[in-house]
């Protein structure tokens, strides 16, 4: 079928609710995602241009059509379309403030009423276009985006092959395309599975975070991560406790909010590779407090433990003169309370040590 360039009424266009930008809980809700685009992809530079200088052709909307005769849905220019309905006077109705608009230049406001729409595409060249411009464009798809744009264009076809043109049309390497499928594929398991809310998440923006941690092999082991994981079911069944966890800690809810970003990743692998310190860390959620229990701050821990030693040197010259003083009885004991339970801390690494000791030289 050849494209069909057609002039469509502004009140006949609908926003596409399978847009890889739009979240999927927003569904076909027309109101919901008018809000959205406003509110978080956000028109106002689209505003103010069509206000300034009115619709400009070059550039049509790409089409398709609704189940109404005479409506379609806009593939292709739903920012555009959000910009048009409100200056034309639609209200996104939905009891939160409408949006201040520009008064429009004198002559341009007729231009909003209708516009043209490109109808007819094949699916694989506009597939080759949206790849193109979305990577162009000044405001690019996020991560989540170009990952739901391939899963609903890749028919199942997650080889190297066909994964690599995906990639190559959303200007990007395949191994980054990979980590974005798997993040995406895990939550959409997380979420089928109960176990995670995209409405409660505690921010709007959480799947760079999300993605990001995922990479890690720690976290990976921790997940029991699936080799390769493009499947619908990345984490094993036995694992989606661990699933919850991660996700709490990551993404966290309005309620409980998150405790690990992608800046502190190293820490948090220290973490998950001590069991010690992941059983404090589930008790309190307290990535720094969880440290304590790694090898993350050994260098830190030896360095106060020598400052305490070389202070106790100092001090023992003087201390003869002065032994009889209430205040420094009192230092004492607190030095000699302090010195027991370091003994009781360190017993079980000192055992350890003495063994190895002994094995080496009966060797």
């Amino acid at each position: 079928m050849a494209i069909e360039t057609k002039t469509v009424e502004v009140q006949h266009l609908l926003f596409d609710g399978a847009n890889p930008r739009l979240p999927e809980e927003l569904g076909g809700n027309q109101q919901q995602i008018f809000r959205f685009l406003v509110d978080d992809i956000g028109v106002e530079d689209v505003i103010n241009s069509m206000a300034a200088s009115g619709v400009i052709k070059g550039d049509p909307m790409i089409g398709r059509p609704a189940d109404r005769e005479d409506d379609y849905y806009v593939i292709e220019g739903n920012r555009r379309l959000a910009a048009l309905k409100l200056l034309n006077g639609t209200k996104i109705a939905d009891g939160k403030p409408e949006p201040t608009l520009p008064v429009p230049s004198p002559g341009v406001a007729e231009t909003f009423k209708e516009v043209e729409v490109q109808l007819g595409w094949d699916q694989d060249k506009l597939d080759a276009y949206l790849g193109y411009k979305h990577v162009t464009a000044a405001r690019e798809w996020a991560p989540e985006a170009k990952a739901k744009f391939v899963l609903t264009r890749c028919n199942d076809d997650f080889s190297d092959a066909n994964l690599s043109k995906f990639a190559r049309r959303l200007g990007t390497t395949l191994p980054t395309l990979r980590r974005w499928l798997v993040a995406h594929l895990t939550l959409k398991q997380a979420e089928t599975e109960g176990r995670f809310d995209p409405e409660e998440a505690y921010q709007k923006r959480y799947f760079g975070t999300f993605y990001t941690l995922l990479g890690s092999q720690q976290v990976q082991e921790f997940l029991a991560l699936k080799s390769g994981a493009l499947t619908k079911t990345p984490v094993p069944r036995d694992h989606l406790e661990q699933l919850t966890e991660f996700i709490g800690w990551v993404i966290g809810t309005k309620a409980l909010p998150p405790v690990v970003n992608s800046r502190s990743q190293q820490k948090f692998d220290f973490v998950l590779a001590s069991p010690s310190a992941l059983r404090y860390f589930r008790a309190k959620r307290n990535l720094e407090g969880a440290l304590l229990y790694t090898e993350f701050n050994s260098g830190q821990i030896a360095d106060k433990l020598l400052n305490a030693a070389y202070t106790i040197e100092e001090c023992l010259p003087k201390v003869f003169d002065v032994k009889d003083d209430p205040r420094v009885i009192s230092a004492i004991e607190n030095l000699d309370r302090a010195f027991q339970k370091l003994k009781i801390n360190t017993a079980e690494v000192a055992a350890t040590t003495r063994k190895a000791t002994t094995r080496k030289r009966r060797q």
